[in-house]
C-alpha cells in the first residue's frame, strides 16, 4: 500500500506543478500560478504527504552530489521546465527526453549536465522549447499501480473539485478523452471545505476501500 500511495503522491507532485486543460474541459484564463515540480514535491511534504527523496541540481556536478548523496542506483532526472510531454520531448542539443532513468552518480553527472542550461521542445512549448535551468534528481520507485488525485477550481462546479481515478499515471489526459468514466469527480465546498465522509467515499470509488483511510487522510492533507 505505501508503494501504492506513494506513486499517488508522485503523480500528486506532477498535477500541482501543471494545470491539464482537457480534464478541466476548459479553456480560460490562465492564472499563472504554475510551479516547479520540486516545489510542488515540497509543498507536499510540508503536508505531511510522502514523495520519493529528491533533490535539484543546476550543473552536471551537483547532479553527482545529489545522485550519491541519495545512495540508490534507481534514479530520475527531471528537467525542470514548466511545460507537459517533457518524457517525449527533445533537447536542441539532441538529448532525447526531459525525463530520464539513470542508474549511478557519474551517468547523472553525463545527462543532467547536457538538460541543463539547454532548450527543450515538448508538445506544449512550441518550436522555441524552453529553457531547462536545473534538474531534479529523485529516487525511482516501482508501483504496482497508478492513481490520480487533484484539487482544481472548476468553471462546471462554480469552486474547487477533488478529481480522481484509478487510472494514474503521465496520460491521464488521454484517460479524460478516451475514458471519461474512469474519472471520478467530488465538488467541495469551498467554505466548508473537504470532508472526511467526501474523502473516504472517493477512495471507496477508485479501488482503494481496503486503504480508505490513510487515502482519506492524504487527500484531506491535501486539501488543506
Amino acid at each position: 500500500m505505501a508503494s501504492i500511495l506513494r506513486k499517488s503522491s508522485l503523480v500528486l507532485a506532477e498535477l500541482a506543478a501543471k494545470s491539464s486543460p482537457r480534464v478541466l474541459a476548459t479553456a480560460g484564463q490562465r492564472r499563472n500560478l504554475n510551479v516547479q515540480e520540486h516545489v510542488s514535491y515540497s509543498f507536499l511534504n510540508e503536508a505531511g504527504i510522502p514523495t520519493p527523496k529528491f533533490g535539484v541540481a543546476t550543473s552536471g556536478q551537483e547532479a553527482e552530489k545529489i545522485a550519491k548523496d541519495l545512495n540508490t542506483k534507481n534514479l530520475v532526472l527531471k528537467a525542470q521546465v514548466l511545460a507537459g510531454g517533457r518524457g517525449k520531448g527533445t533537447f536542441k542539443n539532441g538529448l532525447k527526453g526531459g525525463v530520464r532513468v539513470v542508474f549511478s552518480p557519474k551517468e547523472a553527472q553525463a545527462i543532467g549536465g547536457k538538460m541543463i542550461n539547454q532548450l527543450l521542445v515538448t508538445k506544449q512549448t512550441g518550436a522555441a522549447g524552453r529553457i531547462c535551468n536545473s534538474v531534479m534528481v529523485a529516487e525511482r520507485k516501482f508501483p504496482r499501480r497508478e492513481f490520480y488525485f487533484a484539487v482544481m477550481m472548476e468553471r462546471a462546479f462554480n469552486g474547487p473539485v477533488l478529481i480522481a481515478s484509478s487510472q494514474g499515471g503521465v496520460n491521464i489526459e488521454e484517460v479524460a478523452a478516451e475514458n471519461p468514466d474512469a474519472i471520478v469527480y467530488e465538488p467541495i465546498d469551498i467554505k466548508a471545505g473537504l470532508q472526511k465522509n467526501q474523502a473516504l467515499a472517493i477512495a471507496k470509488k477508485v479501488g482503494l476501500e481496503d486503504h480508505a483511510e490513510e487515502t482519506a487522510k492524504m487527500l484531506l492533507n491535501m486539501y488543506d
